[in-house]
């Protein structure tokens, strides 16, 4: 258990944290668009974690997805396909974030990319009414960034603009790899399982 006492800033991951999420569903929709081949092609030609970092537009994505499958893309089958990991948010991990937000100063920072942003942030508002500023401080996505975790320059970057003391910062991941990254520099970190609720692990006294 985590005492949140020892600490000003509690910087939170997204998906898997706050959003429950399920990339095998996303992987068995297109593997049923592309077949497997195919798949494992786009899978492997890094086009992925380049629209994660904002490299290009959805459009671009789109073309250079139809350049690789052959297969020209219909926008709305190709969203329920790509969203389709993005489960649902939990109610009382949305409770939970605005009492915190009355002790700490929050943060979000989230490996993610346009078009997942534009939806999970959209039924945000539509089931809570409140939007990611209203709950964080400041939001750090990859895509607007131009960088990814567990790439360092991401923490450090957050740490400078937002003149944090990284012994009185918690990060609460559920990715190991970003979690070890964050401790690099100096981070504390509570590494939670994915989907897990981040609030049974840690004490507010």
């Amino acid at each position: 258990m985590v005492n949140l006492n020892q600490f000003d800033t509690i910087i939170f991951d997204f998906g898997g944290v706050i959003f429950d999420i399920d990339p095998e569903r996303t992987k068995s929709a297109f593997m049923k668009l592309y077949g497997k081949e195919k798949f494992n092609q786009v899978m492997e030609s890094g086009l992925l974690w380049e629209f994660e970092k904002g490299e290009f537009t959805k459009e671009q994505l789109f073309e250079k997805i139809e350049t690789i499958t052959g297969i020209s893309i219909d926008e709305e089958i190709f969203l329920r396909a790509w969203n389709a990991m993005l489960v649902d948010y939990k109610p009382k991990r949305i409770e939970r974030i605005r009492l915190l937000a009355k002790s700490h100063k929050l943060l979000l920072l989230s490996n993610t990319n346009e078009l997942h942003y534009e939806f999970f942030s959209n039924k945000l508002m539509h089931e809570y009414g409140v939007a990611f500023t209203d709950l964080f401080s400041k939001v750090y996505l990859s895509h607007e960034m131009g960088l990814i975790k567990p790439n360092l320059e991401f923490f450090k970057q957050v740490l400078i603009e937002q003149n944090l003391n990284p012994e009185k910062t918690l990060f609460i991941e559920d990715t190991k790899e970003n979690a070890e990254a964050a401790s690099k520099v100096g981070i504390e970190t509570l590494l939670i399982p994915r989907n897990g609720n981040f609030y049974n692990y840690f004490i507010l006294e």
